[in-house]
């Protein structure tokens, strides 16, 4: 499918460029030594065509220039490259020595542009242009687009009114040339995947391009085919991504990322939160326990300090002791007085306990 297509445009060029030869030919036939007139507009662009006699070797192998003339010079401004379209220079040009063509490509037109030109083969000058610059702000002369692989490219582009009858025409950068896609002379037309609609009301031209690829990625120009030169008034920097429903997919997929991440922050919070909950409780529970514990030694050692001791019960009849049968249990926080008067003061044993301080509890 993409070899036929191929063909068929690499076919449909060669046709032009003859066609085109024919006709430079038979105007310079008419014009003679006669300067061409080309006229464009502030931000556009434009192509120059300069044709030589290609039977004549010398002038077919003579290195080619274009130059500026001013006063009674001609300053150079370009030579031959390999590449007509060149992104970081307004200007360049290529040879077409089987043609016998020179073209020479100018972008990004300014009023200083304006003047007269020539092309030359070493320094004998073959045609001269007189190229005028017009002010005109109607129409975005460059722009970035981005289309998605099967999906569809549509490009819109303005133009004076002054080339509303014109035939129209979507030019591709291919291989360092412009290359016409499909050309329409009003109307609307469709050649495989391309397609072109010119509103000659609104002065709109709209390209289409049907089922992107990966090959569709490029610059494009829209503009007129003037013979012999050829204005443009609009490049397309064409940037071909992925499918469109891949990266709808992808923005969704980020799209949960990022809700994944919040809830894991948020997880990660309440564990915090709960962590030190539980630090905060253990803590003090371990101040309530070792209260306790404290507490709990001091009772036991009251409660031995209180049952170990034996009580005697002195008699008032005589100094022997008399051991009760069973000892009664002693409680805490209670003050116990055990005493039998004594015959005498100093036989007396008097025992008291001391109560027990109350417990602290953790706030």
């Amino acid at each position: 499918m993409y070899r036929f297509t191929e063909v068929r445009v690499l076919s449909t060029v060669m046709m032009m460029k003859t066609l085109l030869f024919f006709m430079i030919c038979l105007i310079k036939g008419h014009m003679g030594d006669a300067a061409d007139t080309v006229t464009g507009i502030t931000g556009g662009s434009v192509i120059i065509n300069c044709v030589y006699s290609h039977e004549n070797v010398k002038t077919r192998e003579n290195a080619k220039s274009f130059c500026k003339m001013l006063d009674s010079e001609c300053t150079t401004v370009t030579e031959v490259k390999n590449d007509l379209w060149i992104p970081e220079e307004r200007f360049s040009m290529i040879d077409d020595k089987s043609l016998g063509l020179v073209n020479v490509l100018i972008r990004n037109l300014t009023v200083n542009d304006s003047g007269t030109y020539r092309c030359k083969a070493d320094s004998t000058w073959f045609q001269e242009v007189k190229f005028n610059v017009e002010q005109e702000s109607c129409c975005v002369t460059s722009e970035e687009q981005t289309a998605y692989i099967l999906g569809t490219a549509v490009i819109h582009c303005k133009y004076p009114e002054k080339y509303k009858d014109h035939p129209k025409h979507l030019y591709k950068v291919e291989n360092g040339s412009l290359v016409s896609l499909i050309h329409i002379f009003g109307g609307s037309d469709t050649n495989e995947r391309f397609s072109l609609n010119d509103n000659e009301q609104k002065h709109v031209l709209t390209a289409t391009i049907a089922n992107v690829s990966r090959r569709d990625d490029g610059v494009y120009f829209c503009g007129t085919g003037n013979t012999p030169h050829a204005f443009l008034f609009k490049e397309i920097q064409l940037h071909v991504s992925g499918d469109k429903g891949k990266a709808r997919t992808d923005a969704s997929v980020q799209s949960d990322l990022y809700i994944i991440i919040l809830v894991v922050m948020c997880l990660i919070l309440l564990l915090a939160g709960g962590l030190t909950l539980l630090l905060l409780n253990q803590r003090c529970k371990k101040t309530h326990g070792s209260g306790s514990s404290h507490q709990g030694n001091m009772r036991e050692g009251d409660d031995e300090g209180v049952s170990s001791p034996h009580y005697e019960v002195v008699s008032d009849s005589g100094n022997t002791p008399l051991r009760p049968s069973a000892q009664k249990p002693i409680s805490l926080n209670t003050v116990y007085d055990t005493a039998r008067l004594p015959t005498n003061p100093s036989d007396s044993d008097f025992y008291t306990l001391a109560e027990q301080p109350q417990n602290m509890t953790c706030l």
